[in-house]
């Protein structure tokens, strides 16, 4: 085996991993964002402030994500 196809092998394994992974821990870190968002100790226009930063970062996460699995699935179809 060439090292280029390790490299792919294990690059591919890795994807595969973030991939399922996040679909489970995606709304659990959706979710658990709110609820922190609610309860830090700051006035209420502030916590909708936190509340938008966090779904927007949440949302750039998933898209990358999301980019990630069609790089693999895309790398599939290739070979």
């Amino acid at each position: 085996m060439s090292f280029n196809k390790v490299s792919r092998d294990l690059l591919d394994m890795l994807l595969f991993a973030i991939v399922n992974i996040w679909d489970v821990v995606q709304s659990i870190i959706f979710i658990g964002g709110f609820i922190v968002c609610i309860m830090l100790p700051v006035v209420w226009p502030m916590k909708f402030v936190y509340m938008t930063v966090w779904f927007i970062t949440a949302w750039a996460i998933s898209k990358l994500v999301d980019r990630l699995e069609e790089y693999r699935k895309k790398g599939k179809n290739i070979n």
